[in-house]
């Protein structure tokens, strides 16, 4: 049994989320948001997930959203020609890079202390290389929904927590700052030895 991580997903369809929590919900203690708004303020006072699941397209509606959804599953082939032609490649809808950029800003512009992955299955068909650029830009990775099976899925997310955990532990920080810590206490020793060695000298000529 993998260990009860706090898993956040983010996802304005409701089967979405109740798809990944019926899927999960065993392994991760799972919390899904609708609106990015709340997971941004959630991170504002200071709780975070062990890791985060954004969906990209958000829309006003779960109607707008599911119609959306049955078209990108209905015309994949040739979904980017039918996205500009429905009005779906506006890119005023990819709400979910602006909450990985907000994130992002939160912690001063460095990648967040758990993964957040950019959790869609519109992406790469809709979004557009600059987009991609932000996404990682944004310290996120790349997980697509219904691409995998949910043990895939879930293999991946726990090793990518236990990997960032390791990381961000105090021993991978000693580790790290090793080098720095031996030089200065070789130099500490080495003023040491030559204060005794001088005041032996000195000593010595009284």
């Amino acid at each position: 049994m993998a260990p009860n991580y706090k898993v956040w997903f983010v996802d304005d369809l409701p089967r979405n989320l109740e798809t990944f929590r019926r899927n999960h919900q065993d392994n991760f203690a799972i919390e899904t948001f609708s609106k990015t708004s709340d997971v941004l303020d959630r991170i504002h006072n200071g709780e975070y997930p062990d890791a985060l699941l954004c969906d990209i397209f958000f829309y006003s509606s779960v109607a707008e959203a599911e119609r959306v959804e049955k078209k990108v599953a209905d015309l994949a082939e040739n979904l980017k020609k039918t996205a500009i032609d429905i009005g779906v490649h506006d890119h005023t809808h990819p709400a979910g890079i602006t909450l990985m950029r907000q994130i992002h800003e939160h912690f001063k512009r460095h990648a967040p202390p758990f993964p957040m992955y950019a959790y869609t299955s519109k992406g790469p068909f809709l979004l557009e290389q600059s987009e991609w650029d932000k996404i990682f830009e944004y310290g996120a990775e790349v997980l697509l929904k219904g691409r995998v099976t949910p043990d895939a899925e879930r293999t991946e997310i726990v090793g990518d927590i236990e990997l960032l955990r390791t990381k961000n532990s105090w021993t991978a920080r000693m580790k790290a700052a090793a080098p720095t810590l031996v030089w200065t206490l070789l130099q500490g020793l080495f003023f040491i030895g030559l204060s005794l060695v001088i005041g032996r000298l000195v000593r010595g000529t009284w």
